[in-house]
């Protein structure tokens, strides 16, 4: 299993960014990698040079990136997540792989940490990493626009966790909704993991426009408690009838991680009018983490 975190730079929210990232991938046992995604320096510009052209040594000279990668393995090696025979920063480490430098970095779980470094629009970047690997979550902050919001929920063929107003004492309970959709499923096998690594308590809200809930919605309600209580996990249920986002945020306030599944509406309409969960993510003031459905 592979997580995916983009850092933007080495400010407070991006250690929070980060902290929450190892959090997450060490509850999951999966492997992490985090990118950073900025401008072609001028030197290179100016120069005509690409970037994998450089030598080794030239990189931190040339590109800013290594220094924010630089401070990504600090802050990491500051989390205590480390191997003992982890190797030290250098870029002479960094190798050109499929488009982007790479340096692997092995973890006291067996698990490795990439730090990755891909020039361009984040959004563009992201998605090509996304190609290159079969990334499970792709974890990013606060886009600071319901625009760029969008785009990453729906152009991302990943879960999507958008961190909003971290708390790094985390003091959080998650606020589970299920619907009849199909990746409700797998919002709660990972909203069941995330309660048992951070012994956080579990809401389950299925909400309805009317006071009459269809079998399906009532059928997922129940399908998630009996998981939750097999996998030995308590919850609390709710049948719920609202406007659905609204609902939704109101439950969340500001101490809840909301999870829920991402839509597979048709893409033209979705990029028209949004979704359920797009609409969620972009006006939550909490972290809001959209899983995609699970393929056979």
């Amino acid at each position: 299993m592979r997580f995916l975190v983009a850092i933007k730079d080495t400010s407070e929210e991006s250690k929070n960014i980060l902290k929450i990232a190892v959090k997450i991938a060490e509850g999951f046992s999966a492997n992490l990698s985090v990118i950073f995604c900025g401008e072609k320096s001028r030197a290179i510009i100016e120069g005509h040079v690409a970037l994998t052209m450089l030598s080794m040594s030239e990189w931190n000279i040339y590109h800013p990136g290594i220094e924010v990668l630089r401070w990504v393995y600090d802050t990491i090696e500051d989390f205590g997540v480390f191997s003992e025979n982890v190797v030290r920063f250098d870029p002479a480490f960094f190798s050109e792989n499929l488009g982007r430098l790479r340096m692997i970095l092995p973890n006291k779980s067996g698990k490795n940490i990439r730090l990755l470094l891909r020039e361009g629009d984040l959004i563009t970047e992201f998605h090509k990493e996304t190609q290159v690997h079969d990334y499970e979550i792709a974890i990013i902050g606060d886009p600071n626009s319901r625009k760029k919001t969008h785009q990453f929920v729906q152009f991302l063929n990943t879960s999507v966790f958008i961190i909003k107003n971290f708390n790094p004492a985390w003091d959080y309970k998650i606020l589970l909704c299920v619907d009849d959709s199909k990746a409700t499923k797998r919002a709660v096998v990972f909203a069941g993991i995330i309660s048992k690594h951070f012994n956080a308590p579990i809401h389950v809200i299925t909400v309805s426009k009317t006071k009459l809930f269809k079998s399906n919605y009532r059928g997922a309600s129940t399908w998630a408690k009996k998981y939750l209580h097999r996998k030995g996990i308590p919850c609390r249920v709710s049948l719920l009838t609202g406007d659905p986002v609204s609902t939704f945020l109101r439950e969340a306030g500001q101490d809840h991680i909301i999870v829920m599944g991402k839509s597979e509406n048709n893409e033209l309409f979705q990029f028209i009018s949004g979704s359920k969960p797009i609409h969620t993510a972009q006006k939550s003031e909490t972290p809001v983490l959209l899983t995609k459905a699970f393929h056979s």
